[in-house]
């Protein structure tokens, strides 16, 4: 009786017990942000946040959201240019879609915009590392601007220019480490004798190649002007909403020092889209420069909705539309295993893969 039960446990068990493990492993870091959201709210008061929200003019939310939707719409351009510069030589209305899909599942899955390297890597068949450039270069570039629009506001806090100057000092190093070829030795020699690292080396080496060669075009460093452009919109989206809120003591520099402080607390925090960590850097810096804590509350709030209400919406019609013009994995078709042991050589490339829902049917 036992072995009988064994058996059927054998036949049924073991493939729900993974499964599990991998549903687990993808809603506990959404969970976490989540309980983080629902702790700031209780220690703020729910009843005092839920006042802040009924005097919200809800006027302001459109223009905020048309704000948001230009802000990932230049972050598509922007990517499209870096990633023709490594030889994908997709339609600029296809990386679009792809950048709002990519987006879409950052807020769900812990890998941030390595989502977003995995898919342009299957439409165009362009080596993993350097799609994964492209997005490391983005970003560092989009991270330093909003950094830099953020110091004037900084002057209102207690050691602001230190914090300020230790993000800079830091987004440097990690470029001069993919940069300067003594810096980047010592640091490939450090990964080949960590265990479990060395085995990404080769990765890690394309990834050097790709990010050193991109910044040496002037068209890349050119345009930034448009991750520029991403700062400015994010920037006034906050300031609407902080003004529909009746929020009126915050000049602009301090509604850029807001941003900074939810941009970069959500990036170390690891977390799915920076959820529960953007919130509670929102709501501290807003305190701190004299804000209401119900009021700052709401705004964190309102902020993650605005930002993750476009691309959710935009990256599910974009799958959508995806999967009928069949752009993302025909060309993995022709050259399916080269395409897959590229993803497996990746640090959480291949999961990634597999949690991805399909798009083609090729």
């Amino acid at each position: 009786m036992v072995h009988a039960t064994g058996t059927h446990g054998k036949a049924t068990a073991g493939p729900l017990l993974p499964g599990a493990t991998r549903l687990m492993s993808r809603l506990l870091p959404l969970v976490a942000g989540l309980c983080g959201i629902a702790g700031l709210l209780v220690f703020v008061n729910p009843r005092s946040v839920a006042t802040a929200f009924g005097r919200f003019d809800a006027w302001t939310l459109l223009p905020a959201l048309l704000l948001v939707l230009v802000f990932y719409l230049l972050q598509g351009l922007r990517w499209h240019l870096l990633l023709r510069n490594v030889g994908a030589r997709g339609r600029i209305t296809d990386n679009q879609l792809i950048n709002l899909a990519g987006q879409a599942l950052t807020a769900v899955l812990p890998l941030g915009d390595l989502t977003r390297a995995v898919l342009a890597t299957r439409s165009s068949g362009v080596e993993f590392g350097a799609t994964a450039a492209t997005v490391t270069i983005q970003e560092l570039t989009f991270t330093l601007l909003v950094v830099a629009a953020a110091a004037p506001g900084l002057a209102h806090l207690p050691n602001g220019v230190v914090w300020m100057l230790a993000v800079t000092v830091g987004i440097i190093a990690i470029v001069a480490l993919l940069t300067v070829p003594r810096l980047f030795d010592v640091a490939r020699r450090s990964a080949a004798a960590t265990p479990g690292v060395r085995r990404f080396i080769r990765d890690i080496e394309v990834l050097h190649v790709e990010v050193r060669r991109l910044l040496g075009r002037r068209d890349v460093l050119a345009g930034a002007v448009l991750d520029l452009g991403r700062v400015f919109c994010a920037n006034a989206a906050l300031l609407l909403i902080l003004r529909g809120l009746h929020i009126e003591s915050l000049a602009w520099w301090d509604v850029a020092l807001v941003l900074a402080a939810s941009f970069v607390g959500g990036a170390l925090s690891l977390l799915p889209g920076g959820i529960g960590a953007n919130e509670a850097s929102v709501v501290g810096i807003l305190v701190m420069l004299g804000v209401n804590p119900a009021a700052a509350a709401a705004a964190a709030i309102l902020q993650r909705v605005s930002l993750t209400l476009v691309p959710t919406v935009g990256g599910s019609l974009a799958y959508l539309v995806l999967r009928r013009r069949r752009t993302l994995t025909c060309h993995t078709t022709t050259e399916p295993h080269r395409s897959r042991d590229a993803f497996r050589t990746v640090p959480g490339a291949s999961s990634t893969l597999e949690k991805l829902p399909a798009v083609s049917a090729c």
